[in-house]
């Protein structure tokens, strides 16, 4: 089977299983028209026992959750040969969502020989529900790494969100900070400054590096502008360290992450802010899973502003963090 190196164009999903169905396709509607793409890429040998879909609660734009969740089952109802799932959760709470997926994998037989066979489209998911739903699957219940799909969009040069509601560490990345070790805070920065300053302001870091998308995407040579000016307040302080990172390989963030720490382990307590891509913050799963010790902080905007509606799909991508996928 052909190993998976790099961010990879999906033209025709294919199933995992070659004896019969995949056991689980999981999602998340969200009010992004990305959250659709990846069921427009299943080919026709792709089927699925259990399709999942995360519904998490965004009241300013629920109409447009609603809609892509109809959307999301139409499609879905066409590979799933044994039953679709909707878990309905609020925005805040990410172990309310996995406390129904237990419930859920509870009901299901899932495939033992060579198995199970998972995949999971992050595209519309929040980033803290993607650690959480990867710690559990993973970290918790022993799988594998489930098959990774993220469809990327084309960015503008505004804020995506607005204001702070909350910071908070992520639950099951709490960390073991030392009493006795100063901060160095990472930052992993994209269109969200407010929330990104905030978590610098509330930790006062000794040191803080933050981690910048660059080289950017294909087809888009504005994005590195666009996230320096969207961050230069937090980028203009004279103690901040830049460094560079790649937009869609995992691995890329989790290599970033592994130089970092060998650096500041013996005297910072490092903590890490997930303000990146999506792809990130897979990587910064992966490096969280090898080193328990280090934090991940979350800061919840007050609201999503309407760039989101205004982006349009980009590909679908299949990242680089199975091995023993094929396609």
């Amino acid at each position: 089977m052909n190993a998976v190196t790099e961010p990879m164009e999906i033209k025709s999903l294919t199933r995992l299983n070659e004896q019969g169905p995949d056991d689980f396709f999981i999602c998340c509607a969200s009010f992004e028209e990305r959250c659709l793409s990846s069921t427009a890429t299943m080919g026709t040998d792709f089927l699925t026992k259990f399709a999942v879909i995360f519904v998490v609660e965004e009241p300013l734009y629920q109409k447009q959750v609603d809609h892509n969740m109809f959307r999301l089952q139409t499609e879905l109802r066409k590979k799933a040969t044994e039953g679709i799932f909707v878990i309905s959760c609020q925005r805040g709470n990410p172990l309310e969502g996995i406390n129904q997926m237990e419930d859920i994998l509870r009901q299901c037989k899932l495939n033992t020989s060579g198995g199970p066979f998972i995949t999971i489209d992050i595209s519309g998911f929040t980033k803290i529900y993607l650690l959480e739903l990867l710690h559990y699957l993973v970290t918790a219940k022993g799988l594998s790494i489930p098959r990774l799909l993220h469809t990327t969009q084309r960015y503008l040069p505004t804020k995506l969100t607005r204001g702070i509601e909350q910071i908070t560490t992520i639950p099951n990345f709490f960390g073991s900070p030392s009493m006795d070790k100063e901060t160095a805070l990472v930052l992993f920065l994209g269109f969200e400054p407010e929330r990104a300053l905030a978590v610098w302001k509330h930790y006062n870091p000794a040191r803080t590096i933050a981690i910048i998308t660059n080289p950017p995407r294909r087809g888009n040579p504005d994005y590195l502008k666009y996230a320096q000016k969207n961050n230069a307040e937090l980028l203009s302080l004279p103690s901040v360290e830049v460094r560079d990172v790649m937009a869609d390989n995992p691995y890329s963030a989790k290599t970033v992450l592994e130089a970092i720490h060998e650096e500041t382990k013996d005297s910072f307590n490092m903590v890490i802010g997930p303000f990146g891509t999506k792809p990130q913050v897979v990587g910064i799963f992966l490096f969280c899973r090898e080193h328990r010790k280090v934090q991940v902080i979350y800061s919840f905007p007050a609201a999503y502003t309407r760039s989101y509606l205004r982006r349009q799909p980009g590909s679908t991508l299949l990242l680089p963090v199975a091995p023993e996928v094929s396609t």
